[in-house]
């Protein structure tokens, strides 16, 4: 076997059907096996999977009984034959020769992983002002799978393809990861050793959150994870996943700072001037501009209050292996 597949979903019914037939297309251009990996959807993703891989052969749906996309992952690898594992996920469209291209970069390149850019699209047109912002700079950061179309090695990409070599000497999932588990998996493959190539023939379409609330869920529990990403592999850690952490102190600094000195408010209009400056620029209508400037407020924000969340859980966790021992006393 060539190349297996592993799809942990949950919850996809907006967006399966797509996502679906292009996972199949593109596995179907080379000899490839399926597993579907469901986190117990209750929106009906189960059902439609079932009906959907009918008539498919290798292909296979499985529960995930904890649910989390590590565990999903981690539970079917054993069962996999392929020489190469790919992981993807059902909110995502493949072009039909994701798999095949994979296959040609990997006899081309000195490349151990490899993965494309991710195309941020919406539906409405609140997705897709959001869209934007993820692929911006300044929503973003040096994010090169979210800004970057060229040809590079990285230390990270979405819905990657491993070689099965790769995965057996670092390691699959860390399980304690709810979220980043992508990310940590990656900056260890890179820390033994291994080089991951992004290329443009493997561009996505990613769609993404249709509304800031859900956008702010996201990007919180991105934020809440990372200290633990960093902790396990602090070679991961740029200069641009703590932005967001710093300015969201700021901007308490400045709140605090108000009574004594007004002008710390400046700080709030010169941030929210930048803000609008860069969605005008992706997004022409004002309305659009608008909510794309509360977009960038969502991202840096859920992101900068998940990350200190998520380091003092760090400290409290440190802390109390250290107070433990001398309370058992």
């Amino acid at each position: 076997m060539q190349l297996s597949i592993i799809i942990p979903i949950y919850n996809e019914i907006l967006y399966i059907s797509k996502s679906f037939e292009s996972i199949i297309l593109a596995g179907s251009q080379i000899e490839s096996e399926f597993f579907f990996v469901d986190g117990q959807s209750n929106d009906g993703t189960y059902e439609w999977i079932k009906k959907a891989i009918k008539k498919i052969d290798n292909c296979r749906l499985i529960l995930n009984e904890k649910k989390i996309v590590s565990h999903g992952f981690n539970s079917v690898f054993n069962d996999t034959k392929g020489d190469f594992i790919s992981r993807v996920d059902g909110h995502t469209i493949y072009p039909k020769s994701y798999f095949s291209d994979a296959m040609n970069i990997f006899s081309k390149n000195n490349a151990d992983v490899v993965g494309g850019p991710a195309n941020h699209i919406g539906i409405g047109w609140k997705g897709k002002v959001i869209a934007n912002c993820m692929m911006h700079p300044f929503g973003v950061g040096n994010s090169k799978f979210r800004i970057s179309n060229e040809e590079q090695y990285v230390d990270t990409v979405p819905f990657p393809i491993y070689k099965r070599k790769v995965l057996e000497k670092v390691g699959l999932y860390d399980e304690e990861l709810i979220k980043n588990q992508d990310d940590e998996l990656n900056y260890r493959c890179v820390e033994n050793g291994f080089k991951i190539f992004m290329s443009p023939k493997l561009k996505t379409n990613y769609l993404v959150r249709e509304n800031l609330i859900d956008l702010s869920k996201q990007y919180f529990l991105y934020g809440l994870y990372k200290p633990l990403v960093f902790k396990k592999v602090s070679s991961g850690a740029r200069i641009y996943h703590f932005v967001p952490t710093m300015h969201f102190i700021l901007s308490i600094f400045s709140l605090v700072v108000f009574p004594y000195n007004q002008y710390s408010l400046y700080y709030f209009f010169y941030y929210f001037i930048v803000a609008f400056i860069f969605a005008i620029k992706k997004n022409m209508r004002f309305k659009e501009a608008l909510y794309g400037t509360f977009a960038f407020f969502s991202i840096h924000y859920s992101y900068g209050i998940g990350f200190i969340q998520g380091y003092l859980k760090r400290v409290k966790i440190f802390f109390s292996k250290i107070v433990l021992p001398f309370s058992s006393k």
